[in-house]
């Protein structure tokens, strides 16, 4: 085997990621969801929905248990005021940005964002392409 096989070969070699798995939560509540006396656990897409949702609800840098790239920093776009291009640009590099550090998680698109004036209040919705297929994801802060 010459050189150019052998690094070819060490380079093209995939790396496998364990099967994600993450504890079901209440998204209404926040309360971990049991059968019983146990946690139920969700394997896959239905794991990573649940990361997700920590992750865009948590804001980057503020708690130290989590390190330096989970979380987002949308919070520090509050108050000021952008064009609504730059702002939805904005949003859209934050939530990549915030998800994109997992490796599971491969693109997000499809950013649909929807400003509700009255009660000051965005719902966004968007695709995830994941290691184990797409999902649709609504986010509403």
């Amino acid at each position: 085997m010459d050189f150019e096989e052998l690094f070819l070969s060490q380079n093209t070699k995939k790396e496998e990621l364990p099967l994600f798995t993450e504890y079901a939560i209440n998204l209404d509540t926040l309360e971990p969801l049991k059968s019983g006396d146990r946690l139920v656990e969700l394997n896959g897409n239905e794991a990573l929905k649940v990361w997700i949702f920590k992750a865009l609800k948590t804001k980057r840098n503020f708690y130290e248990i989590h390190s330096d790239s989970y979380g987002n920093d949308l919070d520090v776009h509050i108050g000021t005021v952008y064009q609504e291009s730059i702002k939805n640009a904005l949003i859209i590099s934050e939530i990549k940005d915030c998800l994109l550090v997992n490796p599971y998680i491969l693109d997000c698109f499809n950013f649909e964002l929807n400003y509700n004036n009255d009660d000051n209040n965005l719902k966004v919705s968007f695709n995830v392409s994941t290691i184990y297929g797409e999902s649709e994801v609504l986010y509403s802060e």
